[in-house]
């Protein structure tokens, strides 16, 4: 059975941590500033730091977790961070629950856009296709932005 809670907690950062590592997508400096996020979340809590989390636990414990915002420079734009789903639990839906679960928190907030920044690697093609079967279209794409063949791809989709 799953779980989907919004929060983290002093424990979870080690869960965090594990996750990302697990997907083998990430490089070094992208997991050490997702923890640098948790660090501060944790440190200061959601509502001074600005960073929200929402995560899925199930009888494997905590499996996956997404990281967002407001984006001060907007009256309605927010944006995701992270979403990622340990590796032991992949094709279960559960990126799908999750990112419905930070739509809805973004609409209750008032959110109107929900904004994500993703890699153009070979590599990210299976993210692309997660993120446009959850409704999500390419605004811009930024040519060798994260390194040499490594564009940035911006997905949106109006909640």
């Amino acid at each position: 059975m799953q779980t989907i809670s919004r929060g983290i907690t002093a424990k979870d950062r080690k869960a965090i941590e594990e996750i990302l590592r697990s997907t083998d997508f990430f490089y070094e400096f992208e997991i050490q500033t997702a923890l640098e996020i948790a660090d501060a979340t944790l440190a200061k809590g959601e509502e001074k730091s600005g960073y929200l989390w929402m995560k899925i636990v199930d009888d494997d414990g905590f499996v996956a977790f997404a990281n967002y915002a407001k984006n001060d420079f907007s009256t309605h734009s927010w944006d995701l961070f992270w979403i990622a789903v340990h590796q032991n639990s992949r094709n279960k839906k559960l990126g799908s629950l999750l990112l419905k679960a930070v739509e809805e928190d973004v609409k209750k907030a008032g959110g109107k856009i929900l904004w994500i920044e993703t890699s153009g690697r070979p590599l990210y093609a299976s993210t692309e296709a997660f993120y446009q079967r959850n409704g999500y279209t390419l605004q811009a794409s930024l040519k060798d932005f994260y390194a040499d063949g490594d564009p940035k791809q911006i997905y949106a989709r109006i909640l």
